[in-house]
């Protein structure tokens, strides 16, 4: 899963993901609302982008569910105990403040973007 060739910083509408994931758009919503750790960044306008890290958990949770036979409840046992190992190191008061600037910086750059188009 972590073969990706997109880069730390990428993100993806939902419909890319979708086409990389090899599932509809509205099975990505339906995941969001069962997956804790799926936490796609949203745009001004509520538009959906997907960073690397949640198409390697999306991509885990469909191997998990189709090819390894997991129900739903299972699935989110796996993928949320696991993210929240991965929670437990940032969430670092250092890190937790830089990400809340990162999330700031990332929305003015939409709007700027928005208001350039």
């Amino acid at each position: 899963m972590s073969d990706l060739n997109f880069s730390q910083n990428s993100f993806f509408t939902i419909s890319k993901t979708a086409k990389i994931i090899g599932v509809e758009t509205h099975v990505l919503r339906f995941w969001e609302k069962k997956f804790f750790s799926i936490n796609p960044k949203k745009s001004l306008s509520g538009r959906r982008f997907y960073s690397s890290n949640d198409i390697e958990t999306l991509l885990m949770i469909k191997k998990l569910l189709y090819e390894d036979g997991f129900t739903i409840k299972g699935a989110v046992n796996i993928v949320d105990k696991k993210e929240q190992g991965r929670m437990e190191i940032n969430n670092d008061p250092i890190n937790i403040q830089l990400k809340k600037s990162i999330d700031l910086i990332q929305q003015g750059l939409n709007l700027i973007q928005k208001n350039i188009s």
